[in-house]
């Protein structure tokens, strides 16, 4: 599977620059997406949560039509079932147990890799992009984004109560078009773990109140997790 491994920070930095060249005819994204019905999904090429199986998979969504990675001109970021590096023909499933709007899955090389919504244009909510109510049992907060294989420095949230009150902020923040985040902006980053063993992390800009896809939460959820970070 010809996927390119990068750091978590340089693919947050390409996301940015796909964000500010959205709609511009051969915008070029080295990042590992799909795109499917206009929801763009991407994988961080190291995920903490674990990995899927055979068994999580649910029917299947569909099939890969073609790559960017295989033909850059003929298969621009945004056409729909599109890749970055799958190989066309590649088979995509629905994730067991949670919406295809969030999550979809691929199998190649006998391995199954798990991709994670990170822009619905038809997205109202923060719920809408991501469905994880009822489903995060932690979250860990840390200053900065993690360096690719560096022990991390993270803060667990495990307080029922509180991992509630981030996860429900986030469900029922509204969209907005997400915006282009400079390489210097003060972020978190934020790692949802989910009741079945799997992850979502993404960063969180606190001046701007974003989390990366457009999720616009309250002033109040940064005080919470700045209340973890100062213990």
């Amino acid at each position: 599977m010809p996927i390119r491994a990068a750091g978590l920070a340089g693919l947050v930095v390409a996301l940015a620059v796909t964000l500010a060249a959205a709609g511009r005819a051969g915008a070029t994204t080295p990042f590992d997406y799909i795109t499917f019905d206009g929801i763009d999904y991407v994988r961080w090429p190291e995920d903490p949560g674990r990995a899927l199986t055979r068994e999580d998979l649910a029917l299947e969504f569909a099939t890969i039509e073609c790559s960017f990675g295989e033909d850059l001109r003929g298969c621009p970021y945004g056409m729909d079932a599109s890749a970055a590096y799958l190989p066309a023909g590649t088979r995509i499933y629905a994730v067991r147990g949670h919406a295809t709007s969030f999550r979809l899955a691929a199998v190649s090389q006998d391995r199954v890799y798990l991709y994670q919504a990170w822009r619905n244009a038809r997205a109202k909510t923060g719920g809408d992009l991501w469905a994880i109510a009822g489903k995060v049992r932690a979250i860990d907060v840390q200053r900065g984004e993690p360096a690719a294989g560096a022990p991390r420095a993270a803060r667990s949230i495990t307080a029922p109560a509180d991992v509630e009150a981030l996860v429900q902020m986030v469900v029922r923040a509204p969209m907005r078009r997400p915006r282009a985040q400079a390489f210097g902006d003060t972020r978190y980053w934020l790692t949802f773990w989910l009741t079945d063993g799997t992850a979502l992390e993404r960063p969180y800009y606190p001046d701007g109140g974003e989390l990366l896809g457009g999720v616009t939460v309250p002033p109040e959820f940064r005080g919470l997790l700045e209340r973890y970070l100062r213990d």
